[in-house]
Formats: C-alpha cells, structure tokens, sequence
C-alpha cells in the first residue's frame, strides 16, 4: 500500500507533512485512467489537501507498485479482480481498520471506490467523486468534426464492447451503459451491471447496506465534460431507454426501485451535488482546499 508521507525524500522534509499519529480521518484516493496512484498529477492533490490539513494521513491505492504497470492497469485489465486486490490493500492497513477513512475517486477512480465499498464494507465516512460514471457511459469521449480516425476507432470499439474477451480486459468497456440498448448490457456487462445492481431477480442487500451506511455521499460533475458521455452520470442520472432524455435522479429506477441505497441517502439529504464548470478533471486548488474544509478530516 502506498503511503504519502513515504512518497519521496522532499516530500517527507516538506512542513505539510505530519509524522505524528493523527486523530483525523485518513483519506484514501483512487485515480482515474490514464494516471497513476503517484503522478505529479495526484502529488498536487495531496499538497492542496495538506495546505488546509496538514495532519491528513493520506494513502493512494494501486494495482500495481510499478507506475508504468498501475498506469497500463487503469487502461487494460478486470475491474472485478482490480477492485478485490485494493480491497486487500485497504484492509491490511491497521490505522483504517481503527476508523473510518474518507474515500476519494477521480473519473472511473470514483466508480471502483463505490463498488469496493459496496462488495467489502470498508469503513467509509465519507465518498466524494469527480467526474465518475456511475450511470456509466452511453457514448465514448466525443470526437471533433475533422478527426476521421477518431470516429472510425470510436464506431469499432462500440461495436465490440459486448465481447467477453472486451468486457473482461478493456477498463472503460467495463462500465460502458446504454439505455437504449438496454438488453445488450444486462446480459453482457462483467462489472457495473452487478455494481449498480441492476440485475434481475438479483438484488444484493449487501450492496445497498453498505452504501446506506455513508455519511455522505459527494458526486461532482463537470460542465463542460465531453469524456464522460453523459456527464450527468456523474450525479447518478440516468436517460430514458426509449428516448434517451436525461432523467433527473428522484425519477430513475436508483431511487424508485432503490437499488443500491441512495433513496435513504438523498431523503436525509446526505448527498451532495456539486459542480465544476470546466472541462472533464480540471479541477483547481481552491476547490480542493474547499472539499478539504468541508468532508475531509472532521
């Protein structure tokens, strides 16, 4: 398990980091794709969060200790397998066993938190995610109108994305939802199928306890994404499987049928919408320092 306070020698001479044991909550981040659990991308994250709370204990899981590995795994492996393998780490780690963490997820990173949660109990407070699909995507990230190439690519993994061999080896194939091809996904989706518990007959209790027993559940979407297609599946919205409108949260069968648990979190107002108008993961310091004040640590 990879522990920021053993990230490097600066980091540990750094004044933002604490070597005395904490009575705040850890925090424990999962990336997203492309990126890895010690990129200069997440070190920043971990600076803006130890500026506001220096005595954040903060851990960043991987898949594998090798960054050129755990980047590739972001892109290229089994998601179910992944999700066991973190929940292994986290539960090897005596400081999270003792109390609860706050959980962090960027992008897909904010999907696998909530699946581990759901699958292992972990003793989460609080789960905040930036940009994730939770009602999975529709659509893969946009073209621009003169990328040929791009279109040509996007049309052939679509067209694959219900193969095992895809839906068992190609991350994002592996939460890839559309609602007007519903059937296609019940019967052939390997993760976020059972992860949203949308299979028939097949409703995990497991799942929705777990999830019901969040402090707070914290979704924010971007408003200008187009990686995420729809963006609003980032707030657990859905779209109407024979039009394709955007339904608002109250009315998609997450709540009506409750599926997972949110019904009880949205009705005692324990989740939180919250929004960054920008581009997908373009996120800035002053909006961490805010969700540091806010979820983390107290």
């Amino acid at each position: 398990m990879f522990v920021l306070k053993l990230i490097t020698e600066a980091l540990l001479a750094s004044p933002l980091i604490t070597h005395e044991k904490s009575d705040s909550r850890p925090v424990v981040f999962w990336h997203g794709m492309g990126d890895t659990y010690n990129s200069s991308a997440m070190q920043r994250v971990f600076s803006a969060l130890h500026s506001v709370k220096p005595e954040l204990s903060i851990y960043s899981v991987y898949i594998d200790e090798d960054q050129s590995k755990d980047q590739q795994a972001s892109l290229i492996g089994n998601v179910n397998e992944q999700v066991e393998i973190v929940c292994d780490q986290l539960n090897s780690i005596i400081e999270l066993q003792d109390q609860k963490f706050d959980f962090i997820g960027f992008s897909q990173g904010g999907i696998f938190a909530r699946a581990a949660i759901e699958r292992c109990g972990l003793n989460v407070n609080n789960l905040i995610t930036f940009g994730s699909p939770h009602s999975g995507v529709s659509d893969l990230p946009r073209c621009s109108d003169s990328d040929w190439f791009c279109k040509q690519k996007n049309a052939l993994l679509k067209r694959q994305v219900w193969k095992k061999n895809i839906q068992n080896s190609i991350v994002s194939a592996q939460y890839f939802r559309d609602p007007l091809d519903y059937e296609s996904y019940l019967e052939n989706s390997a993760f976020l199928v059972d992860v949203n518990n949308e299979l028939p007959n097949e409703k995990n209790e497991t799942y929705i306890e777990n999830l019901e027993s969040l402090n707070k559940l914290v979704l924010i979407m971007f408003g200008q994404d187009e990686t995420v297609v729809p963006k609003e599946s980032a707030w657990f919205y859905d779209q109407d499987k024979q039009t394709g409108d955007t339904i608002n949260f109250p009315n998609t069968e997450y709540y009506t049928k409750d599926l997972l648990g949110l019904k009880k979190l949205f009705d005692e107002r324990k989740i939180d919408y919250l929004t960054i108008d920008d581009v997908h993961m373009a996120i800035g310091d002053d909006f961490l320092k805010k969700v540091t004040e806010t979820y983390l640590g107290h």
